[in-house]
């Protein structure tokens, strides 16, 4: 009776054995070894411009966040092989990783901004064929000090993975480069502007003050902000020059149309004025419309000369009343 029962537990532990070790072998594939996950790593091949993984592990941990700031520490190591060089300039900085489902937040420091195309192309790349060799994440996003990545109509670039970043080493021919706008907009009631710092995807072979003209037409991004200028005003020129006075040129509808019901024409006004000042070139902005200039802008404010950036709306109905 003994002997039946010995070997009727010898059988289950069998039994048990044989359905365990397949699992204990995936698992002891994916941690490498004792209390590692395996990861891959991409660098930049200098030779054809592509990148190329390097088979690496990092510590296994319980927040996946941490193990994916690990792994973007080491993507700024030396890969120590021949022709193989980081895809990350030093001086940008990673901020946080924050784990949303099966997403990554990465979150870079403002230098980021200051990378050539190609540069930006591979970096990016590289963040997102790293990050997606674990396991546990499938998509990244990318935002700079806490702002989203935007393309020149003010879209989030939003996520990526890699069925849509490319890692052959194409780089688009056109040259294009982020910038953070500082965008004047206005409150419910039109009482005082609020300003929305913007990061855009800006073509280099584009006026800086053309891009921002854009971007204060389409509207602003954040709740509570409202629109200043009308969605239908086009942008015929604008120019800057040598002594700092911004020349825009736009369309019948900035004078026909409102942006908002509510909105005073102060606020239209200046929202660009302020916009364009921000820029380090731009000293004053002069109006025309059509190509022509024109006396006064709704019989409200004087068109004839150039226009200075205020501190608030309240010091522009101050003047108006003097």
């Amino acid at each position: 009776m003994k002997k039946k029962k010995w070997l009727l537990h010898l059988a289950l532990v069998v039994i048990v054995c044989i359905i365990l070790l397949p699992c204990l072998f995936l698992l002891g594939s994916k941690l490498g070894t004792s209390g590692m996950a395996d990861a891959e790593v991409y660098y930049l091949v200098s030779a054809n411009n592509s990148l190329k993984e390097v088979r690496t592990n990092v510590p296994q941990e319980t927040e996946t966040s941490n193990m994916a700031f690990h792994l973007l520490e080491r993507m700024k190591e030396d890969p120590k092989k021949d022709g193989m060089v980081t895809a990350v300039p030093a001086e940008v900085e990673f901020l946080s990783v924050q784990l949303e489902d099966k997403k990554a937040v990465v979150d870079v420091s403002s230098s980021y901004l200051a990378l050539d195309n190609a540069q930006e192309v591979v970096c990016r790349s590289a963040i997102v064929w790293t990050l997606t060799s674990l396991d546990m994440i499938d998509n990244v996003e990318l935002t700079v000090e806490g702002r989203s990545l935007r393309n020149q109509q003010g879209k989030e670039i939003g996520v990526m993975n890699r069925e849509n970043v490319r890692i052959d080493g194409d780089v688009p021919a056109e040259t294009t480069e982020y910038a953070i706008l500082k965008l004047y907009f206005t409150n419910a009631d039109g009482t005082d502007f609020q300003i929305e710092d913007r990061v855009v995807e800006v073509n280099a072979n584009q006026a800086r003050e053309k891009t921002i003209l854009e971007q204060l037409i389409a509207g602003p991004l954040e709740k509570g902000y409202y629109p200043t200028v009308p969605a239908d005003t086009k942008i015929r020129d604008v120019t800057t020059t040598k002594d700092g006075i911004c020349y825009v040129n736009l369309s019948q509808d900035f004078l026909t149309k409102t942006a908002t019901a509510n909105i005073n024409d102060v606020v239209t006004v200046y929202s660009i004025v302020n916009s364009l000042c921000e820029l380090e070139e731009v000293d004053k902005v002069q109006f025309l419309m059509e190509g022509e200039k024109i006396e006064d802008y709704k019989g409200v404010l004087d068109f004839s000369t150039p226009f200075t950036a205020v501190e608030s709306l309240q010091t522009i109905r101050l003047q108006n009343k003097q």
